[in-house]
């Protein structure tokens, strides 16, 4: 399907004789030579159905103007002053395409009419991935010589800004497009990753996503992006070397700011009791054949419960090296400080899981960030380093 939009060219400044210029059409594949006007090129070169958009007064000025077979040509009526008229008719016609491929040719047309024709076919293609090339002749020499470029390039750039800026602002990225030499899908398997918890494909994925970003920076054509690239990067930062349960502190607190407010709970859930048993570990209250033989999540969860003066299920005596009564009175004070805030965030959290059928939405959001602050000051003050055996 070919989509132009008519102008007035193809005849001298009185409208009376039939004028040609040379067309350069290497961009499009396609013979180079003497046209009347970019309508004219297209009619000769492409055996397709056309679709041409103008006027009542361009269309009259062409049908005179240029040879066509009627069965092979619909010329469609816009409005003149009207941006919404030629929106709607090329997003109508495009959609009408389906999976068949599409030309849009922008070279003629009046004032607004190219650049509501782009608005139009950019959605389209945002939306439904339109197999869609945007062409338009570039002037050479005024009236007499033109060279086809194809808009494609510029269209890509400007959707995927649309995406990053999204993926700033939500860390959800939708792999709507496809550009040559750029990986959307390291972006779209981090987002994928992140917002289900699947926190083990998420640090491979992050290696993808910097690779990625790296190789785009250096790529002249994306120059225009490095400041959004950048900003992702210090946004993702929380992914550098450092223990687990910063990482999910800082996550927790990155998924409160993008407002996903279940995803920040479960991450701060798990960075208090990994907190924990790093803490034991490091005061050797946990020897070191647990910790590389017991699995990680259990021992977290052994040791907060026994924080929290729970039953103990999984541990031998042995793997502390003093008696359970000893150590929890030796430290009561402090357990009691995270005791006081791990209860509250577990109420929180299963209530949110079980469809938040207690609180409403603002009350919930008010409680976690004060849980948050609460919980960050016990992780950044670190106060198990004064945990006595």
């Amino acid at each position: 399907m070919i989509i132009s939009i008519l102008g007035m060219s193809g005849k001298d400044r009185e409208k009376i004789n039939k004028t040609t210029a040379y067309y350069d059409c290497g961009a499009l594949g396609k013979e180079s030579g003497d046209y009347h006007n970019a309508t004219d090129m297209l009619l000769k070169n492409y055996n397709d159905t056309f679709y041409f958009l103008g006027t009542q007064k361009a269309i009259d000025f062409q049908k005179e103007l240029l040879e066509y077979r009627e069965d092979k040509v619909e010329f469609i009526p816009i409005e003149d002053n009207s941006l919404d008229d030629i929106f709607e008719k090329v997003y109508e016609l495009i959609s009408k395409a389906k999976k068949e491929k599409v030309i849009l040719d922008i070279t003629h047309g009046f004032r607004h009419q190219p650049i509501s024709a782009i608005f139009s076919a950019t959605l389209h293609r945002f939306l439904n991935e339109s197999s869609l090339k945007i062409i338009f002749a570039k002037q050479i020499v005024e009236f007499k010589e033109y060279e086809y470029i194809l808009l494609n390039e510029y269209i890509d750039i400007t959707q995927l800004s649309l995406l990053l800026t999204g993926f700033i602002r939500t860390l959800n990225f939708v792999d709507s497009i496809k550009i040559e030499g750029f990986e959307t899908l390291a972006f779209s398997n981090f987002s994928k990753a992140l917002l289900s918890n699947d926190f083990l494909t998420l640090e491979n994925s992050y290696k993808n996503l910097t690779a990625t970003i790296q190789r785009a920076k250096r790529d002249k054509r994306f120059d225009h992006l490095k400041e959004l690239f950048e900003e992702i990067e210090k946004t993702l930062n929380v992914f550098k070397e450092m223990p687990i349960y910063k990482k999910y502190l800082i996550i927790s607190n990155l998924m409160f700011e993008k407002n996903y407010i279940l995803l920040s709970l479960i991450y701060l859930f798990e960075a208090i009791r990994f907190y924990c048993k790093d803490s034991f570990f490091k005061k050797k209250i946990i020897n070191d054949y647990a910790w590389k033989n017991f699995d990680s999540y259990k021992l977290s969860q052994d040791v907060i419960s026994f924080i929290t003066q729970k039953e103990i299920k999984n541990y031998k005596p042995n793997f502390y090296d003093k008696t359970f009564k000893t150590l929890y009175q030796n430290n009561s004070k402090l357990f009691e400080e995270i005791t006081k805030e791990y209860i509250s965030l577990k109420k929180l959290r299963n209530n949110l899981t079980h469809v938040n059928s207690e609180k409403h939405s603002p009350d919930i959001k008010i409680k976690l960030q004060k849980q948050l602050q609460s919980i960050s000051n016990i992780i950044e003050k670190d106060i198990l380093k004064e945990l006595k055996k």
